[in-house]
């Protein structure tokens, strides 16, 4: 009898512990899946990796350009995916192209023999170098950028002379004014011609061309009368009315007929 007993427990025990091993299967098939789903889930949610490209930059002056200055070319010589070579032809600087995915975008500026940018490669056109510290930029107008980087004008006037005296003449629209290099406007650009005479005064014109003096204060010094311009020289210059008769102009607006 006992041993009946024992043989039906064994196989108890048989039968159970193959379901038993069944369900944990099941289970750890679940577990799987589970932790399957989750890794997936994980993935999807990771950002994208982001790859270096060609983007439009807005102000790279002072950055060094990979690469060599090649003597023997005189050239800089670049090692670098973002700007091409550029060629001094015997200046201290060269412009350079920014190598951009559209080619749209402006992309030229200056760099000097030691791989540095001088002035940012944003400008579609530009002057090779600098002229008492200024370097006249193009994006469809003209504009003036310093040494240091600085866009002291912005590029909206049609064109920009260097004048005496630490000035700028600036002309918009077909119309002159005046700026100090430092980029501050002192005359707006509202006259039909105009030229720096010296002295702290400027030539306007007045149709039908006749110049007169004005100083930086916009204040009439001689009235427009005159049909030529010259500048002053040790503070009086000669200019002449219309007949042909000359006058003496001094620049503290004294007019005395020669």
């Amino acid at each position: 009898m006992f041993g009946f007993l024992i043989c039906i427990f064994s196989i108890f025990i048989k039968n159970n512990m193959k379901k038993i091993a069944v369900s944990c299967g099941i289970l750890i098939i679940l577990s799987c899946q589970q932790n399957t789903r989750e890794v997936t889930q994980q993935k999807k949610e990771e950002p994208a990796q982001v790859t270096a490209s060609k983007t439009a930059v807005t102000d790279d002056f002072g950055k060094q350009v990979k690469g060599h200055y090649s003597e023997e070319d005189d050239s800089w010589i670049s090692e670098d995916p973002f700007y091409e070579s550029a060629n001094f032809g015997g200046s201290d600087y060269a412009s350079i192209y920014r190598l951009t995915d559209n080619e749209d975008e402006p992309h030229l500026g200056l760099v000097d023999k030691k791989g540095r940018i001088a002035v940012s490669t944003k400008y579609s056109g530009l002057s090779i170098g600098f002229n008492d510290g200024l370097c006249e930029v193009t994006l469809e107008k003209k504009g003036m950028v310093n040494d240091k980087g600085q866009e002291i004008l912005p590029p909206v006037y049609d064109w920009i002379d260097l004048a005496k005296d630490n000035l700028l003449i600036i002309n918009k629209d077909g119309k002159s004014g005046f700026a100090d290099r430092t980029g501050k406007v002192l005359i707006q650009p509202k006259y039909q011609g105009a030229s720096y005479a010296g002295d702290g005064l400027f030539f306007y014109m007045k149709e039908p061309q006749r110049w007169g003096l004005r100083n930086l204060k916009d204040e009439i010094i001689v009235e427009p009368e005159f049909t030529s311009t010259s500048a002053f020289i040790n503070g009086k210059t000669v200019l002449q009315k219309d007949g042909g008769d000359e006058y003496i102009i001094y620049s503290s607006g004294k007019v005395v007929k020669k």
